[in-house]
């Protein structure tokens, strides 16, 4: 994706790097800038790391990090560093002390990658996060703290739901999380079934559990594609979204979200309250917080299932919150305001296509080898 929006010679020049076009990055820039760009605010340009050419990194002024973590991504950064352009790290999970138990820890927890990642991170100008904890841990030395809200992507207009039909709950998210709905969801969830039987529906979209049989729950299976997963979501038509999150320092320092996507879905939701979900207390209209314990889930889930107005009312309020708050027009604005009045005076160095070039084939050289590492390893 590549796309210069030269219509101002004036307006900064933003340039995205990013690998793979994942959620995080989407949500905790691209997007925003995107938009920017297409209201003339500033020109941007989004490059896969290894399509860069030496005239993106000479434009650029300002250059966003999109979670980068390898040699080669280290290597662009030093150039830029000392080329004099301004350099945004973005960050939306602890990537320096990810919790064991997440699927990704054994990559993110290499020495190696840990090193890269802490280099870019001190070479950095700004860190910019949707967590202010994260903000709190990494924005310091003189690095700027950037904090923004990630956006709701094609949110959808409240339509009331027929009060005869069953009540559907779900759970939407990736793979690596069926381990939370087992520990925090799963006794509540079974209990309910028990009680209410046909009158609700349960489904799991993405991270199936082991008890789903149990809920005789539909399972729809995760899509890498966030545009389809957002537009699978919005087909669901769920009256209520299930959010757990175990109560740790690396969890709490992820962004809320499964909020973000409940309420561009018209989904009511209940959170566990711990944080990054304590944050939500501000729009108590449309969420439930509740402790950790299967008691306090079952009551949460059993009072929206039993009063349709309550429920109705807390996805009517929903929708009209996205709206106010969460809207790509209004998280774009915030996000414009960080960065219109950064100091981003030409630089008077340029990177050389030499070197460019030289990272590029060592990255691939070195991705080869690694791969047969792992291959050799396996068999």
């Amino acid at each position: 994706m590549k796309d210069s929006h030269d219509l101002d010679s004036k307006s900064k020049h933003v340039l995205l790097i990013y690998r793979k076009m994942i959620p995080s990055v989407r949500l905790c820039g691209h997007c925003q800038l995107e938009y920017l760009a297409k209201e003339g605010k500033l020109q941007y340009r989004a490059v896969q790391e290894m399509k860069l050419t030496n005239d993106d990194l000479n434009w650029a002024q300002i250059v966003l990090l999109g979670r980068l973590d390898s040699w080669y991504e280290c290597q662009l950064t030093k150039l830029l560093h000392k080329a004099g352009k301004y350099l945004i790290y973005i960050i939306d999970d602890d990537l320096l002390n990810i919790s064991p138990e997440v699927s990704s820890a054994a990559y993110y927890g290499q020495k190696e990658i840990q090193s890269y990642i802490r280099g870019m991170i001190e070479m950095s100008d700004a860190i910019l996060s949707p967590s202010p904890l994260l903000l709190e841990k990494y924005a310091v030395n003189g690095r700027r703290a950037i904090q923004i809200e990630e956006p709701a992507i094609d949110p959808i207009p409240y339509r009331p739901h027929d009060p005869s039909k069953p009540v559907k709950i779900g759970f939407a998210g990736s793979i690596d999380r069926v381990g939370d709905i087992e520990e925090i969801l799963k006794d509540a969830l079974i209990q309910i079934k028990k009680e209410y039987g046909n009158k609700v529906e349960f489904e799991f979209f993405g991270a199936i559990p082991s008890f789903a049989k149990e809920l005789d729950a539909k399972c729809i299976p995760y899509t890498d594609s966030y545009d389809e997963y957002r537009r699978t979501l919005n087909d669901l038509e769920w009256d209520i979204g299930l959010a757990p999150m175990p109560d740790t320092p690396f969890h709490a320092c992820k962004h809320y979200n499964k909020f973000v996507e409940y309420a561009a879905a018209g989904i009511a939701g209940v959170y566990s309250d711990v944080p990054p979900y304590t944050r939500l207390s501000v729009f108590s209209e449309c969420t439930v917080l509740c402790e950790n314990r299967a008691e306090a889930w079952k009551t949460a889930i059993r009072e929206l299932i039993e009063d349709n107005q309550i429920r109705e009312n807390m996805r009517r309020d929903t929708v009209s919150m996205v709206n106010r708050n969460i809207a790509i027009e209004t998280c774009s604005m915030i996000f414009f305001q960080n960065i219109d009045h950064l100091d981003t005076k030409k630089p008077t160095n340029k990177p050389m296509v030499l070197w460019l070039e030289f990272y590029k084939a060592k990255n691939v050289l070195m991705r080869v080898l690694s791969k047969l590492k792992t291959y050799r390893k396996n068999n």
